[in-house]
């Protein structure tokens, strides 16, 4: 049983149904959806930086109900595989639903670089969504 979900997400089309499935989890559960991003480093100040990461998670929020599901939005600074675990830690996760990414065929294979290193190291089950 699920009572909390951690769902990284990137903006990309496997982390927005990464979220998807994440819902339908929470819903059979009654779990917490805590929906995590993690920017990449630029020049742009933090506030910029901040409401880029805002409107990413939203734009995903958009495409599924979320009306009857509890949600939190977690924007966090540093290196994206070290940030999920350490919030996965912090929350007690349950379960971390995210996507799969690849960019060629090796990593196509073994998955992203980010997912990998998370099905190696997270505490807790790791549901990883193409």
């Amino acid at each position: 049983m699920y009572h909390t979900i951690l769902v990284p997400l990137d903006g990309s089309g496997n982390a927005n149904k990464a979220l998807d499935i994440a819902a339908h989890l929470a819903r059979a559960n009654t779990a917490r959806l805590y929906l995590l991003h993690v920017p990449a480093t630029t020049d742009d100040n933090d506030a910029s930086r901040d409401d880029a990461a805002l409107q990413l998670v939203h734009t995903a929020l958009e495409a599924i109900d979320t009306s009857d599901l509890e949600t939190s939005i977690l924007v966090r600074r540093g290196q994206p595989a070290d940030v999920i675990e350490r919030e996965a830690h912090r929350l007690d996760a349950d379960a971390i639903v995210m996507g799969y990414r690849g960019l060629g065929k090796t990593s196509d294979m073994m998955g992203g670089s980010v997912s990998r290193a998370i099905n190696h190291h997270a505490a807790c089950r790791v549901i990883t969504v193409r």
